[in-house]
Protein backbone atom coordinates (compact mmCIF):
# COMPACT_ATOMS: atom_id res chain seq x y z
CA UNK A 1 0.00 0.00 0.00
CA UNK A 2 3.25 2.16 0.57
CA UNK A 3 4.93 2.02 -2.42
CA UNK A 4 1.06 2.43 -4.05
CA UNK A 5 -0.02 5.36 -2.69
CA UNK A 6 3.40 6.67 -3.04
CA UNK A 7 4.02 6.07 -6.92
CA UNK A 8 0.49 7.76 -6.94
CA UNK A 9 2.21 10.98 -5.49
CA UNK A 10 4.88 10.78 -8.04
CA UNK A 11 2.00 10.15 -11.11
CA UNK A 12 0.20 12.85 -10.08
CA UNK A 13 3.77 15.43 -9.82
CA UNK A 14 4.83 14.08 -13.14
CA UNK A 15 0.78 14.77 -14.76
CA UNK A 16 1.12 18.47 -13.73
CA UNK A 17 4.22 18.75 -15.79
CA UNK A 18 3.02 16.38 -18.42
CA UNK A 19 -0.32 18.95 -18.65
CA UNK A 20 1.66 22.10 -18.35
CA UNK A 21 3.85 21.49 -20.62
CA UNK A 22 1.35 20.04 -23.64
CA UNK A 23 -1.40 22.56 -22.59
CA UNK A 24 1.15 25.41 -23.78
CA UNK A 25 2.33 23.57 -26.62
CA UNK A 26 0.00 24.72 -29.05
CA UNK A 27 0.27 28.28 -28.22
CA UNK A 28 3.27 30.33 -28.79
CA UNK A 29 4.54 31.68 -25.82
CA UNK A 30 6.76 34.30 -27.91
CA UNK A 31 3.55 35.46 -30.46
CA UNK A 32 5.25 36.62 -33.89
CA UNK A 33 4.49 40.61 -34.02
CA UNK A 34 3.39 42.64 -37.54
CA UNK A 35 6.90 44.04 -38.00
CA UNK A 36 5.03 47.28 -39.56
CA UNK A 37 3.70 48.38 -35.93
CA UNK A 38 7.20 48.63 -34.52
CA UNK A 39 7.81 52.68 -34.50
CA UNK A 40 9.93 53.36 -36.98
CA UNK A 41 11.95 56.04 -34.91
CA UNK A 42 13.09 52.57 -33.49
CA UNK A 43 14.09 51.34 -36.82
CA UNK A 44 15.80 55.05 -37.45
CA UNK A 45 18.49 54.48 -34.66
CA UNK A 46 19.76 51.80 -36.11
CA UNK A 47 19.40 52.40 -40.08
CA UNK A 48 18.88 56.35 -40.31
CA UNK A 49 17.84 56.02 -44.26
CA UNK A 50 14.60 53.68 -43.32
CA UNK A 51 11.58 55.63 -43.45
CA UNK A 52 9.07 53.23 -44.24
CA UNK A 53 8.56 49.91 -44.74
CA UNK A 54 8.16 48.03 -47.34
CA UNK A 55 6.73 44.44 -48.73
CA UNK A 56 8.19 41.38 -47.92
CA UNK A 57 11.66 40.76 -48.08
CA UNK A 58 13.56 38.12 -51.09
CA UNK A 59 16.57 38.14 -48.69
CA UNK A 60 15.04 36.38 -45.51
CA UNK A 61 11.69 34.86 -45.70
CA UNK A 62 9.66 36.53 -42.78
CA UNK A 63 11.14 39.71 -43.32
CA UNK A 64 9.88 42.86 -43.96
CA UNK A 65 11.18 45.63 -46.14
CA UNK A 66 13.07 48.83 -45.28
CA UNK A 67 12.68 51.43 -48.04
CA UNK A 68 13.84 54.98 -48.34
CA UNK A 69 12.38 58.24 -49.22
CA UNK A 70 12.07 57.41 -52.89
CA UNK A 71 10.82 53.66 -52.07
CA UNK A 72 13.83 51.95 -52.65
CA UNK A 73 15.07 49.18 -50.28
CA UNK A 74 18.16 49.99 -48.17
CA UNK A 75 17.53 47.03 -45.49
CA UNK A 76 15.18 44.92 -43.86
CA UNK A 77 14.19 43.43 -40.29
CA UNK A 78 12.75 40.37 -39.02
CA UNK A 79 11.93 38.69 -35.94
CA UNK A 80 12.95 35.74 -34.23
CA UNK A 81 9.40 34.01 -33.03
CA UNK A 82 7.64 31.40 -33.39
CA UNK A 83 10.67 29.79 -35.10
CA UNK A 84 12.57 29.96 -32.46
CA UNK A 85 10.29 30.19 -29.41
CA UNK A 86 11.79 26.52 -28.52
CA UNK A 87 15.07 27.65 -27.81
CA UNK A 88 14.67 28.50 -24.06
CA UNK A 89 16.92 30.71 -21.56
CA UNK A 90 16.53 30.34 -17.81
CA UNK A 91 12.44 29.92 -17.46
CA UNK A 92 11.29 30.76 -21.63
CA UNK A 93 12.04 31.50 -24.86
CA UNK A 94 12.68 35.50 -26.46
CA UNK A 95 11.50 36.98 -29.21
CA UNK A 96 14.12 39.07 -31.04
CA UNK A 97 14.50 42.17 -33.63
CA UNK A 98 17.17 41.79 -36.22
CA UNK A 99 17.66 45.00 -38.61
CA UNK A 100 19.85 44.62 -41.41
CA UNK A 101 20.98 46.91 -44.26
CA UNK A 102 21.08 46.40 -47.58
CA UNK A 103 24.29 44.07 -47.50
CA UNK A 104 22.79 41.54 -44.91
CA UNK A 105 25.03 43.03 -41.84
CA UNK A 106 23.35 43.84 -38.50
CA UNK A 107 23.10 47.31 -37.87
CA UNK A 108 20.42 46.94 -34.94
CA UNK A 109 18.91 43.99 -32.48
CA UNK A 110 16.57 44.42 -29.79
CA UNK A 111 14.19 42.22 -27.49
CA UNK A 112 10.09 42.89 -28.79
CA UNK A 113 8.92 40.50 -26.34
CA UNK A 114 10.24 37.59 -23.64
CA UNK A 115 8.78 34.94 -21.45
CA UNK A 116 12.37 34.33 -19.76
CA UNK A 117 12.68 35.38 -15.91
CA UNK A 118 12.43 39.52 -15.67
CA UNK A 119 15.51 40.37 -13.91
CA UNK A 120 17.58 38.30 -15.99
CA UNK A 121 15.86 39.93 -19.10
CA UNK A 122 16.77 43.21 -17.53
CA UNK A 123 19.91 42.52 -16.80
CA UNK A 124 20.74 41.54 -20.80
CA UNK A 125 18.20 44.49 -22.30
CA UNK A 126 20.70 46.71 -20.63
CA UNK A 127 24.07 45.03 -21.67
CA UNK A 128 25.50 46.87 -24.28
CA UNK A 129 28.19 45.07 -24.93
CA UNK A 130 26.74 41.77 -25.80
CA UNK A 131 24.19 43.53 -28.17
CA UNK A 132 27.23 45.40 -29.84
CA UNK A 133 29.16 41.43 -30.33
CA UNK A 134 26.26 41.14 -33.52
CA UNK A 135 27.17 44.68 -35.30
CA UNK A 136 28.58 44.54 -38.57
CA UNK A 137 28.41 40.94 -38.85
CA UNK A 138 26.87 39.33 -41.64
CA UNK A 139 23.68 36.95 -41.15
CA UNK A 140 25.74 33.95 -42.70
CA UNK A 141 28.70 34.23 -40.09
CA UNK A 142 25.91 34.95 -37.45
CA UNK A 143 24.24 31.42 -38.20
CA UNK A 144 27.78 29.13 -38.20
CA UNK A 145 28.53 30.20 -34.54
CA UNK A 146 27.33 28.76 -31.21
CA UNK A 147 26.84 30.67 -28.01
CA UNK A 148 30.35 29.46 -26.58
CA UNK A 149 31.57 32.40 -29.46
CA UNK A 150 29.76 34.98 -27.87
CA UNK A 151 30.20 37.25 -24.92
CA UNK A 152 27.29 36.14 -22.15
CA UNK A 153 25.78 39.08 -19.66
CA UNK A 154 27.25 38.26 -16.41
CA UNK A 155 24.63 36.78 -14.06
CA UNK A 156 22.32 35.78 -17.13
CA UNK A 157 24.08 33.31 -19.17
CA UNK A 158 21.21 30.95 -19.86
CA UNK A 159 18.93 33.98 -21.14
CA UNK A 160 21.71 35.55 -23.06
CA UNK A 161 22.78 32.42 -24.48
CA UNK A 162 19.53 31.44 -25.67
CA UNK A 163 19.07 34.40 -27.50
CA UNK A 164 22.52 33.66 -29.57
CA UNK A 165 20.63 30.31 -30.17
CA UNK A 166 17.55 31.97 -31.20
CA UNK A 167 19.11 34.51 -33.63
CA UNK A 168 21.12 31.16 -35.22
CA UNK A 169 18.11 29.18 -35.42
CA UNK A 170 15.93 31.45 -37.03
CA UNK A 171 18.56 32.19 -39.58
CA UNK A 172 18.49 28.15 -40.11
CA UNK A 173 21.89 27.86 -38.58
CA UNK A 174 22.13 24.16 -37.99
CA UNK A 175 26.35 23.45 -37.77
CA UNK A 176 25.48 20.88 -40.66
CA UNK A 177 28.09 21.01 -43.57
CA UNK A 178 27.62 19.49 -47.02
CA UNK A 179 29.00 16.94 -49.02
CA UNK A 180 28.45 18.57 -51.95
CA UNK A 181 30.55 21.58 -52.37
CA UNK A 182 29.59 22.39 -55.64
CA UNK A 183 26.74 25.33 -55.44
CA UNK A 184 23.97 25.61 -57.63
CA UNK A 185 24.10 27.96 -60.55
CA UNK A 186 22.12 29.95 -63.13
CA UNK A 187 21.90 27.80 -65.70
CA UNK A 188 21.38 24.65 -63.42
CA UNK A 189 18.11 26.65 -62.23
CA UNK A 190 16.89 27.27 -65.90
CA UNK A 191 16.24 23.73 -65.97
CA UNK A 192 13.41 24.22 -63.68
CA UNK A 193 12.62 28.50 -64.76
CA UNK A 194 13.07 29.07 -68.52
CA UNK A 195 13.27 32.45 -67.85
CA UNK A 196 15.33 32.86 -64.86
CA UNK A 197 17.24 36.07 -65.20
CA UNK A 198 19.03 35.98 -61.85
CA UNK A 199 19.22 34.33 -58.68
CA UNK A 200 19.52 34.95 -55.01
CA UNK A 201 20.94 32.70 -52.04
CA UNK A 202 18.58 33.16 -48.95
CA UNK A 203 20.51 34.90 -46.02
CA UNK A 204 18.46 32.70 -43.95
CA UNK A 205 18.23 29.35 -45.16
CA UNK A 206 21.46 28.24 -47.50
CA UNK A 207 19.29 25.50 -48.47
CA UNK A 208 17.05 28.22 -50.21
CA UNK A 209 17.39 29.94 -53.68
CA UNK A 210 15.27 32.83 -54.83
CA UNK A 211 14.57 33.14 -58.80
CA UNK A 212 13.98 36.28 -60.68
CA UNK A 213 13.39 36.90 -64.27
CA UNK A 214 14.58 40.61 -65.97
CA UNK A 215 13.33 43.55 -63.71
CA UNK A 216 13.80 41.66 -60.70
CA UNK A 217 10.26 40.29 -60.72
CA UNK A 218 10.54 37.03 -58.49
CA UNK A 219 9.22 33.93 -60.84
CA UNK A 220 9.77 31.53 -57.18
CA UNK A 221 12.23 29.98 -55.61
CA UNK A 222 14.63 26.52 -55.03
CA UNK A 223 14.75 23.89 -52.14
CA UNK A 224 18.19 22.11 -52.12
CA UNK A 225 18.14 18.44 -51.10
CA UNK A 226 21.89 19.22 -49.51
CA UNK A 227 22.69 18.86 -46.42
CA UNK A 228 19.17 17.95 -44.80
CA UNK A 229 19.52 15.10 -46.95
CA UNK A 230 23.08 14.08 -47.38
CA UNK A 231 22.42 11.11 -45.13
CA UNK A 232 19.97 9.33 -47.40
CA UNK A 233 21.95 7.08 -49.48
CA UNK A 234 20.52 5.18 -52.68
CA UNK A 235 22.46 2.54 -54.35
CA UNK A 236 25.79 3.74 -53.55
CA UNK A 237 25.39 7.24 -52.39
CA UNK A 238 23.64 10.26 -52.02
CA UNK A 239 22.22 12.83 -54.59
CA UNK A 240 22.00 17.04 -54.62
CA UNK A 241 18.35 17.85 -55.96
CA UNK A 242 16.56 20.83 -56.68
CA UNK A 243 12.70 21.60 -55.98
CA UNK A 244 11.25 24.22 -58.03
CA UNK A 245 7.96 26.07 -56.14
CA UNK A 246 6.38 29.27 -58.00
CA UNK A 247 5.31 31.99 -56.00
CA UNK A 248 2.64 30.36 -54.72
CA UNK A 249 4.84 27.27 -53.00
CA UNK A 250 3.94 24.92 -55.82
CA UNK A 251 6.62 22.52 -57.13
CA UNK A 252 7.32 23.37 -60.96
CA UNK A 253 10.12 21.07 -61.77
CA UNK A 254 13.10 18.93 -60.20
CA UNK A 255 17.11 19.36 -61.39
CA UNK A 256 18.84 16.47 -60.04
CA UNK A 257 22.72 18.22 -59.26
CA UNK A 258 25.49 16.20 -58.08
CA UNK A 259 25.08 12.73 -57.32
CA UNK A 260 27.94 9.98 -55.34
CA UNK A 261 25.43 7.54 -56.51
CA UNK A 262 25.70 5.25 -59.85
CA UNK A 263 25.71 7.86 -62.56
CA UNK A 264 24.11 5.32 -64.80
CA UNK A 265 21.13 4.95 -62.25
CA UNK A 266 21.01 8.96 -61.94
CA UNK A 267 20.72 9.53 -65.77
CA UNK A 268 17.84 6.69 -65.50
CA UNK A 269 16.01 8.94 -63.18
CA UNK A 270 16.69 12.21 -65.08
CA UNK A 271 15.44 11.02 -68.23
CA UNK A 272 12.05 9.77 -66.49
CA UNK A 273 9.62 12.35 -66.71
CA UNK A 274 7.03 10.52 -64.85
CA UNK A 275 9.32 10.17 -61.89
CA UNK A 276 9.06 14.23 -61.25
CA UNK A 277 5.24 14.41 -62.16
CA UNK A 278 4.89 12.61 -59.05
CA UNK A 279 6.14 16.16 -57.04
CA UNK A 280 4.47 18.78 -60.07
CA UNK A 281 1.60 20.17 -58.45
CA UNK A 282 2.13 19.55 -54.89
CA UNK A 283 2.77 22.48 -52.47
CA UNK A 284 5.50 23.13 -50.15
CA UNK A 285 3.34 22.63 -47.05
CA UNK A 286 2.01 18.94 -48.42
CA UNK A 287 5.79 17.79 -49.05
CA UNK A 288 6.90 18.43 -46.08
CA UNK A 289 3.63 16.49 -44.63
CA UNK A 290 4.28 13.29 -46.82
CA UNK A 291 6.30 10.28 -44.25
CA UNK A 292 9.41 10.37 -45.39
CA UNK A 293 10.41 6.99 -44.34
CA UNK A 294 7.68 5.10 -46.65
CA UNK A 295 8.16 5.20 -50.31
CA UNK A 296 7.14 8.51 -51.96
CA UNK A 297 6.84 6.45 -55.67
CA UNK A 298 7.26 2.80 -56.66
CA UNK A 299 11.13 3.85 -58.33
CA UNK A 300 11.75 4.13 -61.94
CA UNK A 301 12.68 0.93 -63.80
CA UNK A 302 16.69 -0.28 -63.46
CA UNK A 303 16.83 2.89 -60.38
CA UNK A 304 14.49 1.75 -57.58
CA UNK A 305 16.87 1.95 -55.05
CA UNK A 306 18.57 5.69 -56.35
CA UNK A 307 15.19 7.13 -57.36
CA UNK A 308 13.42 6.02 -53.91
CA UNK A 309 16.71 7.72 -52.46
CA UNK A 310 15.75 10.77 -54.06
CA UNK A 311 12.38 11.07 -53.29
CA UNK A 312 12.90 10.86 -49.60
CA UNK A 313 15.57 13.64 -49.89
CA UNK A 314 13.16 15.92 -50.93
CA UNK A 315 10.27 15.03 -48.42
CA UNK A 316 13.39 15.38 -45.91
CA UNK A 317 14.42 18.56 -46.95
CA UNK A 318 10.76 19.97 -46.99
CA UNK A 319 10.79 18.43 -43.49
CA UNK A 320 13.91 20.25 -42.36
CA UNK A 321 13.06 23.70 -43.92
CA UNK A 322 9.64 23.08 -42.27
CA UNK A 323 11.69 23.31 -38.88
CA UNK A 324 9.37 19.90 -38.00
CA UNK A 325 11.93 17.73 -36.93
CA UNK A 326 16.14 17.53 -36.17
CA UNK A 327 18.28 15.93 -39.09
CA UNK A 328 20.53 15.18 -35.92
CA UNK A 329 21.25 11.97 -34.27
CA UNK A 330 20.99 11.64 -30.71
CA UNK A 331 24.86 11.17 -30.67
CA UNK A 332 25.47 14.26 -32.50
CA UNK A 333 22.59 15.88 -30.61
CA UNK A 334 24.51 14.76 -27.06
CA UNK A 335 28.01 15.33 -28.53
CA UNK A 336 27.64 18.88 -29.25
CA UNK A 337 25.52 19.47 -25.93
CA UNK A 338 29.31 18.57 -24.15
CA UNK A 339 30.84 20.50 -25.88
CA UNK A 340 28.92 23.46 -25.56
CA UNK A 341 29.84 22.56 -21.47
CA UNK A 342 32.67 25.39 -20.49
CA UNK A 343 35.13 24.80 -17.83
CA UNK A 344 33.08 26.58 -14.97
CA UNK A 345 29.92 24.24 -15.53
CA UNK A 346 32.33 21.38 -15.17
CA UNK A 347 33.59 22.17 -11.97
CA UNK A 348 29.57 22.82 -10.83
CA UNK A 349 29.09 19.44 -11.91
CA UNK A 350 31.82 18.06 -10.26
CA UNK A 351 30.58 19.42 -7.27
CA UNK A 352 27.39 18.36 -7.39
CA UNK A 353 29.04 14.43 -8.18
CA UNK A 354 30.77 15.16 -4.55
CA UNK A 355 27.70 16.18 -3.01
CA UNK A 356 26.35 12.85 -4.22
CA UNK A 357 29.12 10.89 -2.58
CA UNK A 358 29.21 13.00 0.76
CA UNK A 359 25.26 12.45 0.43
CA UNK A 360 25.41 8.41 0.46
CA UNK A 361 28.40 7.73 2.76
CA UNK A 362 29.36 8.72 6.31
CA UNK A 363 31.44 12.13 5.00
CA UNK A 364 28.18 13.52 5.56
CA UNK A 365 28.64 13.72 9.17
CA UNK A 366 32.25 14.70 9.09
CA UNK A 367 33.54 17.86 9.16
CA UNK A 368 34.48 17.74 5.06
CA UNK A 369 30.76 17.16 4.86
CA UNK A 370 29.41 19.84 7.79
CA UNK A 371 31.53 22.82 6.83
CA UNK A 372 33.40 22.60 4.20
CA UNK A 373 31.49 21.40 1.50
CA UNK A 374 28.46 23.72 2.46
CA UNK A 375 30.95 26.08 1.78
CA UNK A 376 32.10 25.10 -1.32
CA UNK A 377 28.13 24.54 -2.57
CA UNK A 378 27.59 28.14 -1.81
CA UNK A 379 30.60 29.67 -2.92
CA UNK A 380 30.76 27.63 -6.60
CA UNK A 381 27.01 26.65 -6.82
CA UNK A 382 25.64 29.46 -5.32
CA UNK A 383 27.05 32.92 -5.94
CA UNK A 384 29.50 31.47 -8.60
CA UNK A 385 26.80 29.46 -10.62
CA UNK A 386 23.54 30.63 -9.32
CA UNK A 387 22.63 27.04 -9.85
CA UNK A 388 19.83 26.97 -7.10
CA UNK A 389 16.30 25.19 -8.16
CA UNK A 390 13.52 27.48 -7.42
CA UNK A 391 9.64 27.59 -8.91
CA UNK A 392 10.73 29.79 -11.29
CA UNK A 393 12.45 27.02 -13.06
CA UNK A 394 10.07 24.74 -12.33
CA UNK A 395 6.91 26.00 -13.70
CA UNK A 396 9.18 27.39 -16.34
CA UNK A 397 10.59 24.08 -18.06
CA UNK A 398 7.02 22.57 -17.62
CA UNK A 399 5.82 25.58 -19.58
CA UNK A 400 8.14 25.75 -22.27
CA UNK A 401 11.27 22.85 -22.27
CA UNK A 402 14.40 21.75 -20.54
CA UNK A 403 17.29 24.96 -22.16
CA UNK A 404 20.11 23.21 -23.83
CA UNK A 405 22.67 25.62 -21.96
CA UNK A 406 21.82 24.19 -18.84
CA UNK A 407 23.14 21.45 -17.96
CA UNK A 408 24.39 22.20 -14.22
CA UNK A 409 20.71 22.63 -13.10
CA UNK A 410 19.38 19.71 -15.16
CA UNK A 411 21.45 17.55 -13.19
CA UNK A 412 20.45 18.79 -9.77
CA UNK A 413 16.91 18.59 -10.64
CA UNK A 414 17.50 15.48 -11.49
CA UNK A 415 19.04 14.53 -8.35
CA UNK A 416 16.85 16.71 -6.59
CA UNK A 417 13.44 14.69 -7.48
CA UNK A 418 14.97 11.32 -8.30
CA UNK A 419 17.10 10.58 -4.67
CA UNK A 420 13.83 11.08 -2.31
CA UNK A 421 11.81 9.34 -4.75
CA UNK A 422 13.88 6.27 -4.90
CA UNK A 423 16.52 6.41 -1.83
CA UNK A 424 14.29 8.64 0.94
CA UNK A 425 17.23 10.91 0.84
CA UNK A 426 16.54 14.58 0.14
CA UNK A 427 20.52 14.76 -0.98
CA UNK A 428 19.31 18.66 -2.66
CA UNK A 429 18.34 19.86 0.14
CA UNK A 430 20.70 18.67 2.63
CA UNK A 431 23.68 18.77 0.57
CA UNK A 432 22.99 21.18 -3.00
CA UNK A 433 21.34 23.88 -1.84
CA UNK A 434 23.44 27.26 -1.55
CA UNK A 435 20.65 28.27 0.66
CA UNK A 436 20.40 25.37 2.63
CA UNK A 437 24.22 25.74 2.55
CA UNK A 438 23.89 29.05 3.97
CA UNK A 439 21.61 28.58 6.36
CA UNK A 440 23.54 25.31 7.91
CA UNK A 441 26.53 27.12 8.16
CA UNK A 442 24.84 29.65 10.21
CA UNK A 443 23.44 27.02 12.53
CA UNK A 444 27.04 25.85 13.07
CA UNK A 445 28.26 29.30 14.15
CA UNK A 446 25.70 29.81 16.36
CA UNK A 447 26.83 28.96 20.29
CA UNK A 448 25.77 25.85 21.71
CA UNK A 449 24.64 27.46 25.02
CA UNK A 450 22.54 30.57 24.00
CA UNK A 451 21.55 33.11 26.16
CA UNK A 452 19.99 36.76 26.60
CA UNK A 453 18.37 37.77 23.49
CA UNK A 454 18.66 35.33 21.01
CA UNK A 455 16.83 33.07 23.34
CA UNK A 456 14.11 35.65 23.86
CA UNK A 457 13.91 35.83 20.63
CA UNK A 458 13.79 32.25 19.26
CA UNK A 459 10.70 31.65 22.00
CA UNK A 460 8.80 34.75 20.79
CA UNK A 461 9.08 33.84 16.82
CA UNK A 462 9.07 30.14 17.62
CA UNK A 463 4.99 29.98 18.05
CA UNK A 464 3.96 32.49 14.65
CA UNK A 465 6.93 29.99 12.82
CA UNK A 466 4.67 26.57 13.80
CA UNK A 467 1.88 28.31 12.55
CA UNK A 468 3.27 28.77 8.75
CA UNK A 469 3.37 24.92 8.15
CA UNK A 470 0.48 26.12 5.32
CA UNK A 471 2.93 29.06 4.50
CA UNK A 472 5.30 26.34 1.63
CA UNK A 473 2.45 25.26 0.38
CA UNK A 474 0.37 28.51 -0.16
CA UNK A 475 3.20 29.35 -2.22
CA UNK A 476 3.72 26.68 -4.17
CA UNK A 477 -0.36 26.89 -5.05
CA UNK A 478 -0.04 30.46 -6.19
CA UNK A 479 3.30 29.74 -8.18
CA UNK A 480 0.88 27.02 -9.93
CA UNK A 481 -1.92 29.40 -10.70
CA UNK A 482 0.62 32.25 -11.91
CA UNK A 483 1.75 29.62 -14.77
CA UNK A 484 -1.99 28.00 -15.52
CA UNK A 485 -3.72 31.46 -15.78
CA UNK A 486 -0.39 32.95 -17.41
CA UNK A 487 -0.22 36.15 -15.02
CA UNK A 488 2.36 37.91 -15.89
CA UNK A 489 3.78 38.05 -12.18
CA UNK A 490 7.64 37.38 -11.78
CA UNK A 491 8.02 33.69 -10.07
CA UNK A 492 11.19 34.76 -8.38
CA UNK A 493 9.82 37.69 -6.01
CA UNK A 494 8.13 34.88 -4.13
CA UNK A 495 12.07 32.87 -3.26
CA UNK A 496 15.54 34.51 -2.06
CA UNK A 497 17.33 32.45 -4.86
CA UNK A 498 17.65 35.06 -7.53
CA UNK A 499 20.04 36.99 -4.70
CA UNK A 500 22.79 34.71 -5.62
CA UNK A 501 23.14 36.29 -8.71
CA UNK A 502 23.29 39.81 -7.26
CA UNK A 503 23.80 41.37 -10.73
CA UNK A 504 20.27 40.50 -11.56
CA UNK A 505 18.36 40.31 -8.61
CA UNK A 506 15.10 42.00 -7.93
CA UNK A 507 14.21 43.79 -4.93
CA UNK A 508 11.76 41.10 -3.53
CA UNK A 509 14.67 38.47 -3.90
CA UNK A 510 17.03 40.41 -2.41
CA UNK A 511 14.64 41.32 0.85
CA UNK A 512 14.02 37.49 0.99
CA UNK A 513 17.00 36.61 1.09
CA UNK A 514 18.13 38.78 4.02
CA UNK A 515 15.13 38.40 5.77
CA UNK A 516 15.10 34.60 5.78
CA UNK A 517 18.93 34.16 6.93
CA UNK A 518 18.04 36.62 9.62
CA UNK A 519 15.41 34.63 10.92
CA UNK A 520 17.36 31.45 10.56
CA UNK A 521 20.65 32.82 12.56
CA UNK A 522 17.76 32.40 15.66
CA UNK A 523 15.79 29.88 14.53
CA UNK A 524 18.32 27.01 12.18
CA UNK A 525 16.83 26.35 9.15
CA UNK A 526 13.83 28.10 9.22
CA UNK A 527 13.34 28.92 5.96
CA UNK A 528 13.96 25.15 4.84
CA UNK A 529 11.53 24.35 7.55
CA UNK A 530 8.85 26.84 7.39
CA UNK A 531 8.95 28.93 3.80
CA UNK A 532 10.57 27.02 0.93
CA UNK A 533 7.82 25.77 -1.86
CA UNK A 534 10.43 23.83 -3.70
CA UNK A 535 11.79 22.15 -0.16
CA UNK A 536 8.62 21.41 0.64
CA UNK A 537 7.32 19.86 -2.56
CA UNK A 538 10.63 17.88 -2.65
CA UNK A 539 9.89 16.36 1.16
CA UNK A 540 6.80 15.39 0.47
CA UNK A 541 7.91 13.36 -2.58
CA UNK A 542 10.16 11.57 -0.16
CA UNK A 543 9.75 7.53 0.29
CA UNK A 544 9.67 7.31 3.86
CA UNK A 545 7.51 4.86 6.56
CA UNK A 546 4.87 7.31 6.41
CA UNK A 547 4.63 7.18 2.68
CA UNK A 548 0.82 5.60 3.11
CA UNK A 549 -0.40 7.94 4.76
CA UNK A 550 -3.22 10.04 3.30
CA UNK A 551 -2.55 13.63 4.17
CA UNK A 552 -4.02 17.52 3.70
CA UNK A 553 -1.00 17.96 1.14
CA UNK A 554 -1.95 14.96 -1.37
CA UNK A 555 -5.64 16.84 -1.17
CA UNK A 556 -3.28 20.06 -2.87
CA UNK A 557 -1.67 18.07 -5.04
CA UNK A 558 -4.36 16.01 -6.23
CA UNK A 559 -6.20 19.75 -6.80
CA UNK A 560 -3.41 21.11 -8.47
CA UNK A 561 -3.79 17.93 -10.58
CA UNK A 562 -7.30 18.29 -11.24
CA UNK A 563 -6.47 21.99 -12.53
CA UNK A 564 -3.40 21.08 -14.53
CA UNK A 565 -5.97 18.78 -16.71
CA UNK A 566 -8.44 20.92 -16.90
CA UNK A 567 -6.04 23.34 -18.39
CA UNK A 568 -4.68 20.42 -20.95
CA UNK A 569 -8.21 19.68 -21.82
CA UNK A 570 -9.38 23.37 -22.20
CA UNK A 571 -6.47 24.02 -24.47
CA UNK A 572 -7.02 20.68 -26.58
CA UNK A 573 -3.61 19.17 -25.66
CA UNK A 574 -2.54 16.22 -27.38
CA UNK A 575 -1.86 14.63 -24.19
CA UNK A 576 -5.67 14.06 -23.40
Amino acid sequence: MRILIHTTRLSMFAGIIICLFFSSAGAPTQRPLSLTTVPLLFIQDALPTAVNFGGPSQTVQGAVELTNGLGEPVGYCFQTAPMSNAIVGFSGPSNLLIICNRHDSICGISILSSSDTRDHVISVRKDNAFWEQFLGKKLDVIKTISHANYRATAGATLTSHAMVESISHRLGGTGRSTRFTVQPTLPDIQKIFPQADHIRFDAGDASVINVYEAGDIPLGWTLRTSPAADSIIGYQGPTDTLVGFDTTGTVIGLCILQSFDNEQYVGYVRDDSLFESHFIGQTFDSLSKNDQHSPFTEGVSGATMTSQAIAEAIITAAHSAQKTQSTNSFIQQLSSRLRAIDGPQWGALLVVLCGLVIGFTRLRGHWVGRIVFPLVVLAYLGFGAGAVMSQAQLWGWATHGIPQAAPVLLLLSIIAIVTPATTGRNLYCTQLCAHGAAQQLLKISMPKRQGGIISRLRTRIAPILKQLQWLPWMLFILCLLITVFDVHIPLVDFEPFDAYLPTVAGTAAMVIFILSLAVSSVSPMAYCRHACPTGALLSFVRLNRNSYKVTWQDGVLCGCFLLAVVTAWSSGAPVL
